[in-house]
């Protein structure tokens, strides 16, 4: 890829920009002549390998001389911007300096990897995140009503027939997802049913038939199981756990090396 072609892709030069403007220029060193740029050995292999992400291949000699003179280019941009005093006063710049510098903390602090004990105490630890909730296993016979009133002779009617010990599949009608429902949470019941559905039903005795209103009419309901929530095992958590963990541990060393920089400033605060 020739330099030319190279300028006539305005999204890779604007990221080749991007770490110019923001991630590579303290390998330059400020205290070196402002007329000297110097392309490092890491500097190179750091274009080098945004070339490589970007193309999904290693860079032809040609595409890694244009991408560096791209860079080149950036860092006289950025030298000349600032000698104009341009990164003076704009909240974009003041933004993206400060959360580089957070991700540089949270980046050099690279947490340990935890063991299976920490991650195992952090799922005790978020019981809010890591609790499988309840579940309800019912059975029901199906009465369809389009309005509000209480079909009161259908329901008493089946009431009396499963009280006698008639066969639940041979009564009511017949319902979108069955008759049987296999445990589920009560927000899957609501989903399913209708809002507090499920709430009515996890109310329920387990013993009998009841009636449980829902979106599409009256249900006698008998509750089959129940199944209790639970905390998750370390092996159906220990992706998020371990997410979870390292976040924790990277804010907290950003939160350490806040104070630390609070600690070198004091702060005026003059009436207003």
């Amino acid at each position: 890829m020739s330099a030319r072609r190279f300028y006539r892709e305005p999204l890779l030069h604007f990221a080749v920009l991007g770490v110019a403007l923001f991630g590579l220029y303290a390998l330059v060193g400020e205290d070196r002549d402002a007329s000297t740029i110097l392309v490092s050995g890491e500097t190179q292999a750091q274009i080098q390998a945004q070339q490589t992400r970007r193309l999904g291949r290693a860079p032809t000699p040609e595409e890694l001389e244009a991408a560096t003179q791209a860079w080149v280019d950036g860092e006289i941009l950025y030298r000349e911007a600032r000698a104009l005093g341009l990164d003076q006063g704009d909240p974009i710049v003041r933004r993206r300096l400060t959360q580089k510098l957070l991700f540089t903390y949270e980046d050099g602090a690279d947490p340990p990897e935890p063991s299976d004990a920490q991650l195992e105490q952090w799922i005790r630890d978020h019981p809010d995140r890591f609790t499988e909730p309840p579940r309800i296993g019912l059975r029901h016979v199906f009465v369809p009503s389009s309005s509000r009133v209480t079909p009161e002779a259908k329901l008493r009617e089946l009431e009396a027939a499963l009280a006698g010990g008639a066969d639940p599949s041979t009564l009511g009608h017949a319902f979108a997802l069955g008759q049987t429902i296999m445990a589920k949470t009560v927000a899957e019941l609501d989903r399913s049913f209708g809002p507090e559905f499920g709430e009515r039903v996890a109310a329920l005795p387990d013993a009998g038939w009841h009636r449980v209103r829902s979106l599409y009419g009256w249900h006698l309901v008998h509750v089959e199981a129940r199944t209790p929530g639970r905390l998750a095992t370390l092996d159906e958590a220990r992706g998020q756990a371990r997410d979870g963990l390292l976040r924790e541990r990277r804010a907290s060393a950003r939160a350490d090396a806040m104070d630390d920089l609070r600690a070198r400033y004091e702060l005026e605060r003059p009436d207003v």
